[in-house]
């Protein structure tokens, strides 16, 4: 992996080539008929230095292979997965390989530049140095063409700059295996384009790329080393791109006439454009519109995946090629993966810290969704006081100071609860994501995520009642208002950390439904006892 300075990037972990091989692969989802088989049994062989694309029309099972193979997904799969001729220990796989899913997620109010370094702190932890890293960063950036965005919010990036900036926050510890999720996927061409080449250049560095693909371009099909196309949850063809024209006159197809090439970008005789046209034409058998027999030839001809297809008159040329790499190829097996680099290198101390002020970072540039928390904080506060305006000192009024309180606690249950349910399941992919990439443990992004919340929630309590308090004329004495202000304060916490429980269980809907009906009987049990006295509340109550 090298940037275009040629300058390699010397810092980072060094991993030996990684091989996937995949045998007898199935995959069910339980629906109204029972199980709905996506994979049927397939296999293959993915290798390192090579490009790989997995094709096929909507529905084929492409996902469901990357998820399978990347162990996204594991509780309904069976089969073998083998790397470098080993079976995968998931846990180390994990550790080595990199998932990039189909939609792009990232913190908003980062430049790409602090995105990068939160990246390259949480995963390469203390082994550089600052300036190291920075190197590093700029190689990288420079190798996917993101330096002139360096210091522009992600937020205000392009597509393809999204794109890009995905694959770069991966690449921050070199990892030998990438999953690519359908990575052109709202791009236009040229940017489609300039990710695929990159990707390519990526693994012509050693790595082992493997991205699913819907319909690419004519240019972009020819980037590709390797083909896997499916249909149906089987593989129907393995081999090179340039082989899918003969593999289809085996199975007895040809390419329609009925196909105008005047119709893609290049040249009507072009051999690239013709392997193009073959592809749709596969594609248009995956999807059964030339029925179901053909789909069973192509199948049977790569015996699931099983096998490659190669010209015949390829075939001794190829074997050629192997008898002298045979040597090589034995000692890449046999090259073991040092344990070392499968640990973890940053402290739960670290991940919290570097976690901790990307919180803070993002929670102040958000200044829009501040000013107003500040705002409605206060406008709220000015009401109630004029609303409650000196009940505290009136015995005659006992009744309203009481509904001050039950105003208070309204306040301290809701304002915190609310913001959370709208936003944290946003956030709920991008955790999952960064977490199964292996950037940071749960313990350290559980604390950094309540306690870099803890200063604005424990600032918004504090001008609420400094304005309340004195407004509604409640007792001036050190002892009651530390009380009072602990008492709100706690309940703003319980009430922060009730909403991220239900967000990270619950969808925005369902959230915003059971929110606020959870903590209905938590205020009528406190405030009324639920119409009990304290001597006959019953026991399953209590």
């Amino acid at each position: 992996l090298t940037s275009t300075k040629n300058n390699s990037l010397k810092y980072l972990p060094r991993w030996p080539a990684v091989d996937i091989e995949f045998q007898d692969l199935s995959y069910s989802v339980p629906d109204l008929s029972g199980n709905k088989n996506i994979l049927r049994g397939i296999s293959g062989n993915f290798k390192s230095s090579q490009l790989t694309a997995i094709l096929g029309p909507s529905g084929a099972g492409k996902s469901t292979l990357l998820n399978v193979l990347a162990g996204f997904k594991t509780n309904e799969a069976y089969g073998n997965v083998l790397i470098n001729g080993k079976p995968r220990n998931m846990k180390a796989f994990r550790k080595m390989s990199r998932y990039i899913m189909q939609v792009d997620l990232h913190q908003p109010h980062l430049t790409v530049h602090e995105a990068m370094m939160v990246s390259a702190d949480l995963k390469l932890g203390n082994d550089l140095t600052e300036s190291e890293k920075n190197e590093v960063i700029d190689e990288i950036l420079d190798l996917l063409r993101l330096t002139k965005t360096s210091q522009t919010m992600c937020q205000r990036l392009s597509g393809g700059e999204m794109k890009r900036l995905s694959i770069a926050l991966e690449l921050v510890n070199n990892p030998p295996v990438i999953f690519l999720d359908e990575p052109t996927t709202g791009l236009d061409d040229l940017s489609s384009s300039q990710c695929i080449s990159l990707l390519r250049r990526i693994a012509l560095g050693g790595r082992t790329i493997i991205c699913s693909i819907h319909t690419p371009s004519a240019k972009i099909f020819q980037m590709f080393d390797l083909v896997y196309a499916m249909a149906g949850g089987q593989c129907v063809y393995q081999g090179n791109g340039s082989d899918i024209v003969p593999y289809l006159q085996t199975v007895g197809l040809s390419c329609p006439v009925t196909h105008n090439p005047a119709d893609f970008s290049e040249p009507r005789n072009s051999r690239q454009n013709d392997n193009f046209l073959i592809f749709h034409l596969v594609v248009e058998v995956s999807c059964g519109e030339y029925g179901m027999d053909y789909i069973d030839r192509m199948v049977n001809a790569v015996e699931n995946g099983k096998c490659f297809w190669t010209p015949l008159l390829a075939i001794q040329s190829v074997l050629d090629k192997l008898e002298g790499k045979a040597s090589e190829a034995i000692q890449k097996f046999e090259e073991e993966i040092d344990p070392k680099q499968l640990q973890c290198r940053s402290t739960s101390w670290g991940q919290f810290k570097v976690l901790f002020n990307r919180r803070w970072k993002q929670m102040w540039r958000d200044s829009c969704y501040m000013k107003l928390k500040i705002y409605l904080t206060l406008c709220m506060a000015l009401l109630v006081g004029g609303l409650y305006q000196g009940c505290g000192n009136d015995a005659t009024k006992a009744l309203f100071n009481f509904g001050f309180c039950f105003t208070v606690i309204i306040a301290f249950m809701y304002n915190p609860l609310m913001p959370v349910l709208l936003q944290f399941p946003s956030e709920i992919d991008l955790l999952r994501r960064e977490h199964f990439n292996r950037w940071f443990k749960l313990g350290p992004y559980y604390w950094a995520l309540l306690l870099g919340r803890l200063p604005i929630q424990v600032g918004l309590c504090v001008m609420y009642l400094t304005i309340t308090y004195p407004m509604s004329g409640q007792p001036l004495e050190w002892r009651r208002i530390l009380m009072f202000y602990s008492i709100a304060i706690m309940i703003a916490m319980i009430s922060e950390s009730l909403g991220y429980l239900l967000a990270s269980r619950l969808s925005l809907i369902n959230g915003m439904f059971v929110g606020p009906v959870t903590t209905v009987p938590l205020m009528l049990l406190a405030v009324y006892g639920i119409g009990y006295k304290n001597d006959e509340i019953p026991a399953y109550v209590k």
